[in-house]
Protein backbone atom coordinates (compact mmCIF):
# COMPACT_ATOMS: atom_id res chain seq x y z
CA UNK A 1 0.00 0.00 0.00
CA UNK A 2 1.30 3.76 -0.93
CA UNK A 3 -0.22 6.73 0.23
CA UNK A 4 0.43 10.71 -0.07
CA UNK A 5 -0.32 12.50 3.36
CA UNK A 6 0.30 15.95 4.20
CA UNK A 7 0.44 14.85 7.79
CA UNK A 8 -2.83 12.87 6.93
CA UNK A 9 -3.94 11.05 4.00
CA UNK A 10 -5.16 14.02 1.74
CA UNK A 11 -8.85 12.13 1.11
CA UNK A 12 -9.71 12.73 4.07
CA UNK A 13 -10.92 16.02 4.69
CA UNK A 14 -10.50 19.99 3.88
CA UNK A 15 -7.40 20.61 3.71
CA UNK A 16 -7.48 22.91 0.63
CA UNK A 17 -5.55 25.77 2.47
CA UNK A 18 -2.33 23.57 2.59
CA UNK A 19 -2.22 22.14 -0.74
CA UNK A 20 -2.82 25.37 -1.56
CA UNK A 21 0.37 26.74 0.17
CA UNK A 22 2.53 24.18 -0.73
CA UNK A 23 1.82 24.30 -4.21
CA UNK A 24 2.56 27.82 -4.16
CA UNK A 25 6.00 26.99 -2.82
CA UNK A 26 7.22 24.31 -4.67
CA UNK A 27 6.24 26.22 -7.82
CA UNK A 28 8.29 29.25 -6.43
CA UNK A 29 11.52 26.88 -5.67
CA UNK A 30 11.21 25.16 -9.49
CA UNK A 31 10.12 28.36 -11.32
CA UNK A 32 13.24 30.23 -10.24
CA UNK A 33 16.24 30.77 -12.87
CA UNK A 34 19.15 28.41 -13.91
CA UNK A 35 21.50 30.81 -12.02
CA UNK A 36 19.48 30.47 -8.60
CA UNK A 37 21.04 28.99 -5.18
CA UNK A 38 19.62 25.10 -4.55
CA UNK A 39 20.78 22.34 -2.42
CA UNK A 40 19.33 19.16 -1.81
CA UNK A 41 20.18 17.43 1.25
CA UNK A 42 19.28 14.49 3.57
CA UNK A 43 19.51 11.35 5.27
CA UNK A 44 18.07 7.90 5.41
CA UNK A 45 17.55 5.84 8.46
CA UNK A 46 17.32 1.97 8.66
CA UNK A 47 15.46 0.43 11.45
CA UNK A 48 14.71 -3.08 13.46
CA UNK A 49 14.32 -3.76 16.67
CA UNK A 50 14.21 -6.81 18.89
CA UNK A 51 11.59 -6.86 21.73
CA UNK A 52 11.26 -9.22 24.87
CA UNK A 53 7.91 -11.40 24.89
CA UNK A 54 7.40 -10.44 28.39
CA UNK A 55 4.79 -12.14 30.85
CA UNK A 56 7.25 -14.83 32.16
CA UNK A 57 8.38 -15.71 27.81
CA UNK A 58 12.05 -16.03 28.19
CA UNK A 59 12.15 -15.32 23.96
CA UNK A 60 12.87 -12.64 21.59
CA UNK A 61 11.09 -11.37 18.63
CA UNK A 62 13.20 -9.55 15.50
CA UNK A 63 10.47 -7.24 14.24
CA UNK A 64 9.36 -3.64 13.19
CA UNK A 65 11.80 -2.90 10.20
CA UNK A 66 11.42 0.40 9.07
CA UNK A 67 12.99 2.76 6.45
CA UNK A 68 12.68 6.44 6.81
CA UNK A 69 14.17 9.03 4.25
CA UNK A 70 14.14 12.78 4.80
CA UNK A 71 15.19 15.00 2.12
CA UNK A 72 15.53 18.76 2.40
CA UNK A 73 15.12 21.30 -0.81
CA UNK A 74 16.30 24.92 0.06
CA UNK A 75 16.23 27.31 -3.01
CA UNK A 76 16.77 31.27 -3.58
CA UNK A 77 14.83 31.64 -6.65
CA UNK A 78 14.79 35.38 -6.85
CA UNK A 79 16.75 38.17 -4.90
CA UNK A 80 15.23 38.31 -1.39
CA UNK A 81 13.16 35.47 -1.70
CA UNK A 82 14.32 31.90 -0.81
CA UNK A 83 12.62 28.29 0.27
CA UNK A 84 12.11 25.25 1.83
CA UNK A 85 11.20 22.30 1.55
CA UNK A 86 10.44 19.42 3.59
CA UNK A 87 9.90 15.60 2.79
CA UNK A 88 9.94 11.95 4.24
CA UNK A 89 9.23 8.13 3.00
CA UNK A 90 8.40 5.95 5.76
CA UNK A 91 7.93 2.24 4.73
CA UNK A 92 7.61 -1.14 6.48
CA UNK A 93 5.35 0.09 9.29
CA UNK A 94 3.69 -2.96 10.92
CA UNK A 95 0.54 -1.89 12.09
CA UNK A 96 -1.94 -4.76 12.48
CA UNK A 97 0.26 -6.42 10.26
CA UNK A 98 -0.23 -4.33 7.03
CA UNK A 99 3.27 -3.21 5.67
CA UNK A 100 2.66 0.59 4.42
CA UNK A 101 4.51 2.77 2.59
CA UNK A 102 3.66 6.57 3.49
CA UNK A 103 5.26 9.87 1.50
CA UNK A 104 5.04 12.89 4.08
CA UNK A 105 5.09 17.11 3.08
CA UNK A 106 6.45 17.82 6.23
CA UNK A 107 7.14 21.31 6.38
CA UNK A 108 7.82 23.92 3.78
CA UNK A 109 8.18 28.08 3.73
CA UNK A 110 8.71 30.64 1.13
CA UNK A 111 10.20 33.52 2.81
CA UNK A 112 10.29 37.52 0.99
CA UNK A 113 12.51 40.02 3.19
CA UNK A 114 12.46 43.45 1.78
CA UNK A 115 13.86 46.87 3.78
CA UNK A 116 12.08 46.66 7.27
CA UNK A 117 9.87 43.57 6.15
CA UNK A 118 9.87 39.91 6.57
CA UNK A 119 7.05 37.48 5.36
CA UNK A 120 6.08 33.58 5.58
CA UNK A 121 4.35 31.74 3.80
CA UNK A 122 4.37 28.27 5.55
CA UNK A 123 2.78 24.64 6.14
CA UNK A 124 4.02 22.70 8.87
CA UNK A 125 5.69 24.68 10.90
CA UNK A 126 5.94 26.60 14.06
CA UNK A 127 5.13 30.20 13.23
CA UNK A 128 3.13 31.53 16.44
CA UNK A 129 5.18 32.97 18.84
CA UNK A 130 4.87 36.75 19.63
CA UNK A 131 6.91 37.70 22.10
CA UNK A 132 4.32 38.90 24.67
CA UNK A 133 6.23 39.80 28.26
CA UNK A 134 3.70 38.11 30.56
CA UNK A 135 0.23 36.89 30.06
CA UNK A 136 1.03 34.26 27.41
CA UNK A 137 -2.52 34.79 25.18
CA UNK A 138 -1.29 33.04 22.35
CA UNK A 139 0.43 29.36 23.48
CA UNK A 140 2.29 28.08 20.77
CA UNK A 141 1.50 24.79 21.50
CA UNK A 142 -2.20 24.73 21.29
CA UNK A 143 -2.45 26.92 18.11
CA UNK A 144 0.54 24.42 15.90
CA UNK A 145 -1.23 21.45 17.71
CA UNK A 146 0.87 18.59 15.75
CA UNK A 147 0.38 15.58 18.26
CA UNK A 148 -0.39 13.77 15.46
CA UNK A 149 1.45 15.58 13.14
CA UNK A 150 2.37 19.16 11.72
CA UNK A 151 -1.64 20.49 10.81
CA UNK A 152 -0.91 24.16 11.10
CA UNK A 153 0.06 26.64 8.20
CA UNK A 154 -0.89 30.36 6.98
CA UNK A 155 1.02 33.37 6.29
CA UNK A 156 3.47 35.55 8.86
CA UNK A 157 4.72 39.30 8.19
CA UNK A 158 7.44 41.00 11.07
CA UNK A 159 8.24 44.12 10.43
CA UNK A 160 10.73 46.34 13.06
CA UNK A 161 11.40 50.32 12.93
CA UNK A 162 8.41 51.40 10.93
CA UNK A 163 7.17 54.59 12.31
CA UNK A 164 9.06 53.37 15.72
CA UNK A 165 7.33 50.02 16.00
CA UNK A 166 7.86 46.98 15.94
CA UNK A 167 6.02 43.67 15.64
CA UNK A 168 4.27 40.68 14.00
CA UNK A 169 1.48 39.03 13.09
CA UNK A 170 -0.12 35.96 11.45
CA UNK A 171 -3.51 34.14 10.12
CA UNK A 172 -3.38 30.37 10.45
CA UNK A 173 -5.22 27.74 9.75
CA UNK A 174 -5.67 23.78 10.89
CA UNK A 175 -7.48 21.03 10.18
CA UNK A 176 -8.40 18.40 12.56
CA UNK A 177 -10.86 15.11 12.03
CA UNK A 178 -13.65 13.69 14.29
CA UNK A 179 -13.87 10.10 13.78
CA UNK A 180 -17.68 10.72 13.71
CA UNK A 181 -19.77 13.69 13.95
CA UNK A 182 -19.35 14.75 16.97
CA UNK A 183 -22.67 15.09 18.19
CA UNK A 184 -22.96 11.36 17.44
CA UNK A 185 -20.63 9.85 19.82
CA UNK A 186 -20.57 8.38 23.02
CA UNK A 187 -19.78 10.62 25.98
CA UNK A 188 -16.43 8.31 26.62
CA UNK A 189 -15.23 8.84 22.90
CA UNK A 190 -15.68 12.65 22.47
CA UNK A 191 -12.23 13.98 21.13
CA UNK A 192 -10.00 14.50 18.44
CA UNK A 193 -9.15 11.48 15.85
CA UNK A 194 -7.04 12.76 13.83
CA UNK A 195 -5.48 10.64 11.09
CA UNK A 196 -8.22 8.06 10.61
CA UNK A 197 -8.64 6.51 7.48
CA UNK A 198 -12.63 5.39 8.01
CA UNK A 199 -13.94 8.22 5.22
CA UNK A 200 -17.14 7.37 5.54
CA UNK A 201 -17.41 8.63 9.34
CA UNK A 202 -15.23 11.53 9.24
CA UNK A 203 -16.34 14.71 10.15
CA UNK A 204 -13.87 17.73 9.29
CA UNK A 205 -13.31 20.60 11.55
CA UNK A 206 -11.18 23.54 10.37
CA UNK A 207 -10.21 26.68 12.85
CA UNK A 208 -8.64 29.75 11.78
CA UNK A 209 -6.32 31.66 13.92
CA UNK A 210 -5.42 35.32 13.77
CA UNK A 211 -2.84 37.45 16.01
CA UNK A 212 -1.13 40.19 15.86
CA UNK A 213 1.43 41.90 18.82
CA UNK A 214 2.99 45.79 18.15
CA UNK A 215 5.28 47.03 20.76
CA UNK A 216 7.47 50.44 20.75
CA UNK A 217 10.65 52.44 22.97
CA UNK A 218 10.98 55.49 24.02
CA UNK A 219 13.48 57.04 25.76
CA UNK A 220 16.40 55.12 24.53
CA UNK A 221 14.33 51.82 25.15
CA UNK A 222 13.67 52.73 28.97
CA UNK A 223 10.19 52.50 28.20
CA UNK A 224 8.11 50.04 26.44
CA UNK A 225 4.65 49.99 25.29
CA UNK A 226 3.03 46.88 23.78
CA UNK A 227 -0.40 45.50 22.71
CA UNK A 228 -1.39 41.86 21.79
CA UNK A 229 -4.49 40.31 19.85
CA UNK A 230 -5.28 37.24 19.38
CA UNK A 231 -8.64 35.13 18.20
CA UNK A 232 -9.50 31.48 17.22
CA UNK A 233 -12.98 30.60 15.14
CA UNK A 234 -14.11 27.51 15.06
CA UNK A 235 -15.92 25.35 12.76
CA UNK A 236 -19.35 24.72 13.04
CA UNK A 237 -20.46 21.06 13.51
CA UNK A 238 -23.75 19.43 12.30
CA UNK A 239 -24.83 19.62 16.02
CA UNK A 240 -25.37 23.25 16.18
CA UNK A 241 -22.61 24.06 18.05
CA UNK A 242 -18.88 24.99 18.04
CA UNK A 243 -17.12 22.20 19.81
CA UNK A 244 -20.18 21.92 21.98
CA UNK A 245 -20.50 25.92 22.66
CA UNK A 246 -23.40 28.33 21.32
CA UNK A 247 -20.75 31.11 20.24
CA UNK A 248 -17.97 30.92 17.34
CA UNK A 249 -15.21 32.19 19.03
CA UNK A 250 -12.12 32.56 21.33
CA UNK A 251 -10.72 36.01 21.25
CA UNK A 252 -8.31 38.11 23.67
CA UNK A 253 -6.44 41.72 24.08
CA UNK A 254 -3.91 43.01 26.09
CA UNK A 255 -1.97 45.62 26.36
CA UNK A 256 1.85 45.78 28.32
CA UNK A 257 3.80 48.54 29.80
CA UNK A 258 7.91 47.93 30.84
CA UNK A 259 9.47 50.97 32.82
CA UNK A 260 13.12 50.52 33.61
CA UNK A 261 13.11 52.26 36.78
CA UNK A 262 16.37 52.62 37.74
CA UNK A 263 17.40 54.67 34.24
CA UNK A 264 14.30 56.86 34.67
CA UNK A 265 15.10 57.47 38.34
CA UNK A 266 18.73 58.46 39.66
CA UNK A 267 17.65 57.48 42.87
CA UNK A 268 16.89 54.05 42.47
CA UNK A 269 19.95 53.19 39.98
CA UNK A 270 21.87 52.34 42.92
CA UNK A 271 19.78 49.27 42.75
CA UNK A 272 20.42 48.31 38.97
CA UNK A 273 18.04 48.56 36.34
CA UNK A 274 14.87 47.92 38.58
CA UNK A 275 12.90 47.00 35.54
CA UNK A 276 8.76 46.80 36.12
CA UNK A 277 6.75 44.80 33.80
CA UNK A 278 3.02 44.59 33.67
CA UNK A 279 0.35 43.40 30.96
CA UNK A 280 -3.10 43.76 31.54
CA UNK A 281 -5.79 41.10 29.25
CA UNK A 282 -9.34 41.16 28.90
CA UNK A 283 -11.52 37.52 27.02
CA UNK A 284 -13.76 38.93 24.50
CA UNK A 285 -15.05 35.51 23.67
CA UNK A 286 -18.50 34.95 22.63
CA UNK A 287 -18.75 32.60 25.05
CA UNK A 288 -17.04 33.70 28.49
CA UNK A 289 -18.31 35.67 30.98
CA UNK A 290 -17.69 36.23 34.97
CA UNK A 291 -20.70 36.11 37.22
CA UNK A 292 -21.26 39.58 37.74
CA UNK A 293 -22.26 39.86 33.55
CA UNK A 294 -18.67 41.56 33.00
CA UNK A 295 -15.54 39.92 31.09
CA UNK A 296 -13.01 37.65 32.02
CA UNK A 297 -9.79 39.72 33.26
CA UNK A 298 -6.31 38.75 33.24
CA UNK A 299 -3.61 40.69 35.50
CA UNK A 300 0.65 40.30 35.80
CA UNK A 301 3.36 42.88 37.40
CA UNK A 302 6.70 41.86 37.88
CA UNK A 303 9.71 43.29 39.16
CA UNK A 304 13.31 41.90 37.90
CA UNK A 305 16.69 43.32 38.14
CA UNK A 306 16.97 44.36 41.51
CA UNK A 307 20.86 44.61 43.08
CA UNK A 308 21.80 45.06 46.21
CA UNK A 309 25.18 44.03 46.79
CA UNK A 310 25.45 40.36 45.84
CA UNK A 311 21.77 40.38 46.43
CA UNK A 312 19.12 39.90 43.70
CA UNK A 313 15.52 40.17 43.94
CA UNK A 314 12.63 39.42 41.98
CA UNK A 315 9.08 39.40 42.87
CA UNK A 316 5.80 39.24 40.82
CA UNK A 317 1.66 39.29 41.36
CA UNK A 318 -0.86 38.14 39.48
CA UNK A 319 -4.72 37.29 39.69
CA UNK A 320 -6.68 35.94 36.50
CA UNK A 321 -10.70 35.76 36.50
CA UNK A 322 -12.94 32.43 36.44
CA UNK A 323 -12.47 32.17 32.66
CA UNK A 324 -9.70 34.40 31.34
CA UNK A 325 -7.96 31.92 29.79
CA UNK A 326 -10.15 29.21 27.44
CA UNK A 327 -9.49 26.45 25.41
CA UNK A 328 -8.74 27.84 21.84
CA UNK A 329 -5.71 29.61 22.83
CA UNK A 330 -4.36 28.85 26.03
CA UNK A 331 -2.36 25.41 27.21
CA UNK A 332 -3.74 23.65 30.29
CA UNK A 333 -1.10 24.88 32.45
CA UNK A 334 -2.67 28.51 31.77
CA UNK A 335 -6.23 27.62 32.02
CA UNK A 336 -5.07 26.03 36.05
CA UNK A 337 -4.15 29.58 36.70
CA UNK A 338 -8.06 30.83 35.86
CA UNK A 339 -9.59 32.30 39.37
CA UNK A 340 -6.48 32.77 40.89
CA UNK A 341 -4.33 35.55 42.88
CA UNK A 342 -0.73 34.50 43.43
CA UNK A 343 2.43 36.52 44.68
CA UNK A 344 5.65 35.16 44.28
CA UNK A 345 9.25 36.47 45.65
CA UNK A 346 12.90 35.35 45.08
CA UNK A 347 16.03 36.28 46.25
CA UNK A 348 19.48 35.29 45.37
CA UNK A 349 22.78 35.97 46.70
CA UNK A 350 26.57 34.67 45.44
CA UNK A 351 28.87 34.67 47.81
CA UNK A 352 31.60 37.23 47.13
CA UNK A 353 34.64 35.81 46.12
CA UNK A 354 33.44 32.21 46.21
CA UNK A 355 31.33 30.22 42.96
CA UNK A 356 28.51 29.44 45.44
CA UNK A 357 25.05 30.83 44.96
CA UNK A 358 22.43 30.76 47.14
CA UNK A 359 18.16 30.96 46.48
CA UNK A 360 15.46 31.50 48.00
CA UNK A 361 11.43 31.77 46.91
CA UNK A 362 8.13 31.78 48.02
CA UNK A 363 4.74 31.46 46.21
CA UNK A 364 1.07 31.98 47.55
CA UNK A 365 -1.95 31.32 45.11
CA UNK A 366 -5.40 31.30 46.30
CA UNK A 367 -9.00 31.36 44.34
CA UNK A 368 -11.28 33.63 44.14
CA UNK A 369 -14.12 31.92 44.15
CA UNK A 370 -13.39 28.36 45.69
CA UNK A 371 -14.53 25.36 44.04
CA UNK A 372 -15.62 27.77 40.80
CA UNK A 373 -13.06 25.91 38.67
CA UNK A 374 -11.80 22.42 38.35
CA UNK A 375 -8.82 22.75 39.37
CA UNK A 376 -9.47 24.97 42.65
CA UNK A 377 -11.93 22.51 43.88
CA UNK A 378 -9.54 19.89 43.71
CA UNK A 379 -6.25 22.10 44.87
CA UNK A 380 -7.35 25.34 46.80
CA UNK A 381 -5.09 27.14 48.15
CA UNK A 382 -1.73 26.67 47.59
CA UNK A 383 1.74 27.39 49.21
CA UNK A 384 5.06 26.64 48.02
CA UNK A 385 8.46 27.67 49.57
CA UNK A 386 12.41 26.21 49.14
CA UNK A 387 16.17 27.26 49.25
CA UNK A 388 18.82 26.21 46.75
CA UNK A 389 22.36 25.96 47.08
CA UNK A 390 24.69 25.71 44.03
CA UNK A 391 28.46 24.88 44.35
CA UNK A 392 31.55 25.09 41.87
CA UNK A 393 34.03 22.27 42.82
CA UNK A 394 37.40 21.53 41.11
CA UNK A 395 38.40 19.68 38.29
CA UNK A 396 34.93 20.18 36.72
CA UNK A 397 32.37 19.07 39.32
CA UNK A 398 29.51 21.31 40.27
CA UNK A 399 26.76 20.45 42.94
CA UNK A 400 23.42 21.24 44.04
CA UNK A 401 21.01 20.74 46.41
CA UNK A 402 17.25 22.09 47.25
CA UNK A 403 14.59 21.49 49.79
CA UNK A 404 11.31 22.84 48.69
CA UNK A 405 7.84 22.34 50.32
CA UNK A 406 4.27 22.31 48.32
CA UNK A 407 1.10 22.33 50.51
CA UNK A 408 -2.47 22.45 49.23
CA UNK A 409 -5.68 21.70 50.15
CA UNK A 410 -4.73 17.54 50.19
CA UNK A 411 -1.71 17.69 52.10
CA UNK A 412 1.95 18.87 52.49
CA UNK A 413 4.64 17.70 50.10
CA UNK A 414 8.15 18.34 51.49
CA UNK A 415 11.03 17.21 48.78
CA UNK A 416 14.75 16.86 48.70
CA UNK A 417 17.04 16.74 46.22
CA UNK A 418 20.91 16.37 45.46
CA UNK A 419 22.93 16.14 41.97
CA UNK A 420 26.49 16.50 41.87
CA UNK A 421 27.88 16.24 38.18
CA UNK A 422 31.62 16.50 36.08
CA UNK A 423 32.91 16.96 33.25
CA UNK A 424 36.24 16.99 31.49
CA UNK A 425 37.24 15.78 27.43
CA UNK A 426 36.35 12.04 27.92
CA UNK A 427 33.31 11.85 30.22
CA UNK A 428 30.12 13.83 31.79
CA UNK A 429 28.81 12.51 34.53
CA UNK A 430 25.90 13.50 36.53
CA UNK A 431 23.93 11.93 39.76
CA UNK A 432 20.77 13.01 41.22
CA UNK A 433 19.31 11.95 44.73
CA UNK A 434 15.65 12.39 45.64
CA UNK A 435 13.32 11.75 48.23
CA UNK A 436 9.49 13.19 47.21
CA UNK A 437 6.92 13.35 49.46
CA UNK A 438 8.55 13.09 52.81
CA UNK A 439 6.58 11.61 55.94
CA UNK A 440 3.80 11.23 53.78
CA UNK A 441 1.98 7.40 52.59
CA UNK A 442 3.59 8.29 48.88
CA UNK A 443 6.97 8.79 50.18
CA UNK A 444 9.27 7.70 46.97
CA UNK A 445 13.35 7.24 46.84
CA UNK A 446 14.68 7.93 43.39
CA UNK A 447 18.18 7.44 42.63
CA UNK A 448 19.61 8.08 39.08
CA UNK A 449 22.84 8.29 37.27
CA UNK A 450 23.85 9.78 33.73
CA UNK A 451 27.13 9.05 32.04
CA UNK A 452 28.22 10.26 28.03
CA UNK A 453 32.04 9.02 27.33
CA UNK A 454 34.09 9.69 24.53
CA UNK A 455 35.48 5.97 24.43
CA UNK A 456 37.62 6.96 20.99
CA UNK A 457 37.46 9.49 18.67
CA UNK A 458 34.58 7.68 16.81
CA UNK A 459 33.04 5.23 19.60
CA UNK A 460 30.46 7.23 22.06
CA UNK A 461 28.80 5.33 24.83
CA UNK A 462 25.53 7.10 26.87
CA UNK A 463 23.52 5.42 29.23
CA UNK A 464 21.20 5.94 32.09
CA UNK A 465 19.85 4.27 34.99
CA UNK A 466 17.01 4.81 37.68
CA UNK A 467 15.85 3.00 40.69
CA UNK A 468 12.78 4.22 42.47
CA UNK A 469 11.82 2.90 45.90
CA UNK A 470 8.24 3.10 47.68
CA UNK A 471 7.26 1.72 50.47
CA UNK A 472 5.73 -1.29 48.74
CA UNK A 473 7.80 -2.21 45.65
CA UNK A 474 10.92 -1.19 43.60
CA UNK A 475 10.89 -0.68 40.17
CA UNK A 476 14.30 0.11 37.92
CA UNK A 477 14.52 1.72 34.25
CA UNK A 478 17.66 1.84 32.07
CA UNK A 479 18.83 2.97 28.74
CA UNK A 480 21.90 2.78 26.67
CA UNK A 481 23.20 3.77 23.47
CA UNK A 482 26.44 2.95 21.71
CA UNK A 483 27.47 5.07 18.74
CA UNK A 484 30.00 4.97 15.92
CA UNK A 485 31.15 7.74 13.82
CA UNK A 486 33.65 6.48 12.13
CA UNK A 487 32.27 6.48 8.48
CA UNK A 488 32.11 9.49 6.27
CA UNK A 489 28.56 10.85 5.83
CA UNK A 490 26.81 7.80 8.28
CA UNK A 491 26.35 6.90 11.36
CA UNK A 492 25.66 3.72 13.40
CA UNK A 493 24.18 3.17 16.98
CA UNK A 494 22.48 0.28 18.95
CA UNK A 495 20.51 1.10 22.00
CA UNK A 496 18.52 -0.45 24.98
CA UNK A 497 15.37 0.56 26.54
CA UNK A 498 13.24 2.95 26.13
CA UNK A 499 14.83 7.18 26.45
CA UNK A 500 11.68 8.66 27.60
CA UNK A 501 11.25 6.87 30.62
CA UNK A 502 14.23 8.71 32.37
CA UNK A 503 14.71 12.36 30.59
CA UNK A 504 15.10 14.46 33.52
CA UNK A 505 16.38 11.67 35.76
CA UNK A 506 14.86 11.72 39.36
CA UNK A 507 12.79 14.79 38.17
CA UNK A 508 11.25 12.74 35.48
CA UNK A 509 7.05 13.64 36.33
CA UNK A 510 6.10 10.10 34.77
CA UNK A 511 8.42 7.42 36.02
CA UNK A 512 8.89 8.60 39.77
CA UNK A 513 5.22 8.79 40.39
CA UNK A 514 3.31 7.10 43.52
CA UNK A 515 0.89 5.96 40.42
CA UNK A 516 3.55 5.17 37.94
CA UNK A 517 3.99 0.73 37.22
CA UNK A 518 6.53 1.13 34.62
CA UNK A 519 9.57 -0.56 34.49
CA UNK A 520 12.55 -1.05 32.50
CA UNK A 521 11.25 -1.50 28.81
CA UNK A 522 13.29 -4.80 27.18
CA UNK A 523 14.31 -3.88 23.67
CA UNK A 524 17.36 -3.51 21.44
CA UNK A 525 17.32 -1.07 18.66
CA UNK A 526 19.46 -1.24 15.94
CA UNK A 527 20.37 2.32 13.62
CA UNK A 528 22.25 2.95 10.39
CA UNK A 529 21.75 6.36 9.00
CA UNK A 530 22.91 7.98 5.83
CA UNK A 531 23.67 11.86 4.93
CA UNK A 532 23.96 12.96 1.63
Amino acid sequence: MISVTTGRTMKEGPIHMRVIILGAIVLAALAGPASAVTTLSGYSSFMTEMRSSGGGDPSWQLSNPQLYTELFLKTSPWTDVDTYLKTSVESNRLVDDLKDTKFFLREAHMRYRWDNVEAYLFGGQNRFWLGEPLLDIVNQDVVKQDDYGPRAQGIRVDFWDVYGITGAAFLSERSDYFKRPYAELPDAEQGYYPGTTDADTISGSTDDYRAMRLYRTFRERTVNVGATYARKDFTRHGDGFYHGRTQDFDEVYAVDLELALGDLLPPLSRFGRVTLVSEYGRNTSGWQWEADGSRPAGFKTELRDVRVGPLKFLGSYQDFGTHFYSDGLASGDNKDRNDYSQYYVEGRYRVPLKAINLKYWLRHSEPEHPGATSYSESVGETDEWGSELYLEFINGFTGKAEYKVYEDGNGVWPNLFFEVTGENRLVKLRTQFRIKDIDSNFAINAFGFEANVNLTDNWKFYSRVMNVDEETESRQTAFAQVRYLGWSGAEFFVEFGNPDQSNDLVNDGDFVNHDSGATTDKVFKAFLRIYY
